[in-house]
C-alpha cells in the first residue's frame, strides 16, 4: 500500500455548529459557490478503507482485524480488487454517538471517496459508478448543482444540519465538496464539512466496549 492513502483531514464549513480541534477551518467557503457541488450527508462511522480485497481503518499501517468491520468485509471489500483504487467511507456497523437503524447488513458501509494511485480523487460521478456497479452503498445525497451565493448556500447547509438522518435518528452533520474531482493536494480547499452541536469525536477506547447498530433482519 502506498504511504500517503490515509484519508486527509477535512476542514470545517465556517459556520458549522461545532469545530473539533485538528482538523482546521476551511479558509474560503466562496469556492463552492457557482461552481458544480455535491452535498452529502456525514454519517456517524468508522472511517473506512476498502483495497485490494482488505479492510483499514484510520490507520493504513495494516489491514483491520477489528469485529465491527465484520459487515463491510463480508458483503463488500472483496469486490475492491484493483490495486490502483483506494474505496473510502463510512462504516457505522459498530456504534458511535449516534445509532441508526435499523439497516440491512449489507448497507452499513456507505462509500464517499475513491483515489487513484496518482494521489487523484474521482469526481463523485466517477465514485457513484464505480460503487454501484460493484452493488455499494453510496453517502446519502443531499444536494447537487450549483449555488448561486454564499447566503443561498449557508441556508442550504443550516437546514440541512437540523433535519434528521437518512438512516433513521439525528444527523452527524453535512459534507461538502466540489462534483469534479481533483488532485489530492487541492483536498483541504475542496472539501469541508458540518457537523452537529456537541459533536463527539471517538477516541482509541471506544473500541473496548463497542456495540453493534441495529440489523433489519430479512423477511425470507
Amino acid at each position: 500500500m502506498r504511504p500517503d492513502t490515509k484519508y486527509p483531514k477535512t476542514p470545517y464549513w465556517p459556520w458549522s455548529p461545532s469545530i473539533g480541534r485538528g482538523d482546521g477551518v476551511h479558509p474560503d467557503p466562496d469556492r463552492f459557490v457557482g461552481e458544480s457541488v455535491v452535498v452529502t450527508e456525514k454519517l456517524d462511522g468508522g472511517n473506512t478503507l476498502l483495497h485490494a480485497g482488505k479492510v483499514y481503518g484510520r490507520s493504513v499501517a495494516a489491514p483491520s482485524e477489528g469485529k465491527w468491520m465484520a459487515m463491510v468485509k463480508k458483503h463488500h471489500a472483496w469486490k475492491v480488487t484493483e490495486p490502483d483504487a483506494w474505496l473510502y467511507g463510512e462504516d457505522i456497523y459498530g456504534v458511535h454517538s449516534i445509532e441508526y437503524g435499523p439497516v440491512p447488513e449489507d448497507k452499513t458501509f456507505h462509500a464517499f471517496a475513491l483515489r487513484d494511485a496518482r494521489g487523484t480523487f474521482a469526481s463523485f460521478g466517477e465514485l457513484e459508478a464505480y460503487a454501484t456497479q460493484r452493488r455499494i452503498p453510496v453517502a446519502p445525497v443531499l444536494f447537487r448543482g450549483c449555488f448561486a451565493s454564499i447566503s443561498e448556500l449557508r441556508t442550504f447547509v443550516d437546514c440541512a444540519q437540523g433535519e434528521p438522518s437518512v438512516l433513521g435518528g439525528e444527523r452527524e452533520g453535512v459534507v461538502l465538496r466540489l462534483a469534479r474531482g481533483f488532485p489530492a493536494e487541492e483536498f483541504p480547499v475542496n472539501v469541508c464539512k458540518s457537523v452537529r452541536p456537541g459533536h463527539v469525536q471517538t477516541d482509541e477506547h471506544w473500541t473496548r466496549n463497542w456495540k453493534p447498530c441495529r440489523i433489519e433482519r430479512s423477511s425470507a
